[in-house]
């Protein structure tokens, strides 16, 4: 009877080894760790900004003059809410002699949410035959953007009163971040990551020139505080009908320092901190969520004034104090 002879001992070895060494090359392609590759990024940031404002008299804090006013001879419509200061509306006002406690002569309220964006760029590093250390290297810039229009102080006349101020914020440098994988697939990696960044911290602000009018520094007994209306005639009379004020400051009322000779640096050197949870999915896409903190603040303004044998300075300082971010990550 014919056997057949395509089996033989050879064969059998040699299609043993085969199929071995593809259950083999499977199984190492499943347990494959990521790779080193170049990288591009962009993420949506979200932080908190902080300004700061203070003025100084001979080295120390200044007590700023009181925006609050003595309403006088008035008679508010019957509808007016509030009434402690005297704006557009039925009210006369004269000065009165309190002033702030020193602790609030810093800008109150100059805490601000910042929204921004960034970009990097770089190369992702990693050693061993497993994979789960590495390096990455890169450039970045960020944006953010804040509105401290709800920064307010008091005195409605003094640089401490800042209407719609906004700052934008531009950081832009070279960083690097170690890598930890915990979980290291070919089609799926989840890690870690803590590092620094090295940059340059450049801020602009739409209300410099404000500054540079110099700031009260005290007000005038028996001034009107406000310019009032042509029957108005703010002599503490108690009127018999409705009275008005435009709500222009009155600049007879005012003691200021005058012009301030001052100094703008936009550009500070920064360094930051950056961690945060990372994912490479199907080799060439990752996500990233992230905070960075900024460690050095920015003297942004400077300026001062010698009134009366007195040394007036005011300096206004810029800082990011954190953002967080979520980023998209493609691997090359």
């Amino acid at each position: 009877m014919f056997k057949s002879k395509i089996f033989t001992p050879h064969a059998k070895k040699s299609a043993k080894l085969i199929s071995g060494g593809v259950f083999l090359g499977v199984c190492t392609l499943s347990l494959s760790a990521e790779n080193s590759a170049a990288f591009i990024g962009v993420g949506l940031e979200v932080g908190r900004a902080n300004k700061e404002v203070v003025g100084e008299k001979n080295g120390q804090l200044f007590q700023v003059p009181q925006g609050t006013v003595v309403l006088s001879a008035s008679k508010p419509d019957a509808n007016q809410v509030g009434g402690d200061q005297c704006v557009q509306g039925n009210c006369k006002a004269v000065w009165s002699s309190e002033t702030m406690l020193s602790s609030n002569a810093n800008n109150p309220g100059r805490n601000q949410p910042m929204f921004g964006l960034n970009v990097l760029a770089g190369y992702k590093q990693f050693f061993g035959k497993k994979k789960w250390f590495g390096l990455r290297y890169y450039g970045f810039f960020d944006y953010g953007h804040s509105n401290f229009s709800n920064a307010t102080a008091s005195n409605r006349v003094s640089v401490f009163y800042l209407n719609d101020a906004k700052v934008d914020m531009y950081t832009y440098g070279a960083g690097i971040d170690m890598l930890f994988n915990i979980i290291n697939k070919t089609k799926f990696v989840f890690g870690l990551f803590i590092g620094s960044q090295f940059a340059g911290n450049s801020w602009t602000s739409n209300k410099a020139n404000y500054f540079n009018q110099g700031y009260v520094i005290g007000t005038v007994p028996g001034e009107c505080a406000y310019i009032p209306d042509s029957d108005n005639p703010c002599n503490g009379s108690t009127p018999t009908t409705d009275i008005g004020t435009s709500g222009n400051i009155n600049p007879a009322s005012l003691k200021t320092t005058g012009p301030l000779k001052h100094s703008i640096n936009s550009t500070h050197f920064q360094f930051l901190v950056n961690v945060g949870l990372r994912t490479n999915i199907i080799k060439h896409h990752g996500v990233e969520f992230g905070i960075k903190i900024p460690t050095l603040p920015s003297l942004y303004y400077k300026g001062s004034a010698w009134k009366s044998n007195n040394l007036y300075t005011l300096q206004e300082t810029f800082r990011r104090q954190y953002s967080m971010y979520l980023r998209y990550i493609y691997s090359f």
